[in-house]
């Protein structure tokens, strides 16, 4: 196995020459991505997010396409608590949930941890509720991304 350390900081957002990203809280890191989503699925879990669904595109475009890619894996990650508090502030909020989690592998052999920010996405809604509870579910994937990083 690989040695892990960060390569990005969490609290960057992900930016390069061909793409301007304001949506996702990235890190990359020196491991493989089975390894990746182990340790960011116990990240998770320990901020109280649960894992509802699991989409293996690797693994769907072979099958579908036969097209062979590296690892990219999308996690659904979801805390009961903070969406039971969005769907009482805002019954269509489920249109924006889970929070979507993505592993994929890179050309260099590192991983890519990419989580969709609360933030951008519930900032489509003008309930000063659901903007507290985008603040609260933030900090929680900040941190589970930081755990990812030690």
């Amino acid at each position: 196995m690989l040695p892990t350390r960060v390569q990005i900081d969490p609290m960057l957002r992900t930016k390069d020459a061909n793409m301007t990203d304001d949506y996702t809280l990235t890190v990359r890191l020196d491991t493989d991505a089975a390894d990746a989503e182990e340790r960011i699925r116990a990240a998770l879990a320990d901020e109280g997010f649960g894992i509802l669904t699991e989409i293996d595109v690797q693994a769907t475009l072979k099958e579908k396409l036969d097209v062979d890619m590296a690892p990219y894996t999308i996690l659904g990650a979801c805390n009961p608590q903070l969406a039971h508090q969005a769907i009482e502030a805002d019954e269509h909020v489920g249109a924006l949930l889970p929070c979507n989690v993505l592993v994929r592998a890179l050309p260099d052999g590192t991983t890519e941890i990419a989580a969709a920010d609360p933030q951008a996405m519930l900032g489509v809604s003008t309930s000063d509720d659901l903007r507290e509870l985008a603040v609260d579910a933030r900090g929680r994937i900040e941190q589970a991304l930081r755990a990812v990083s030690a």
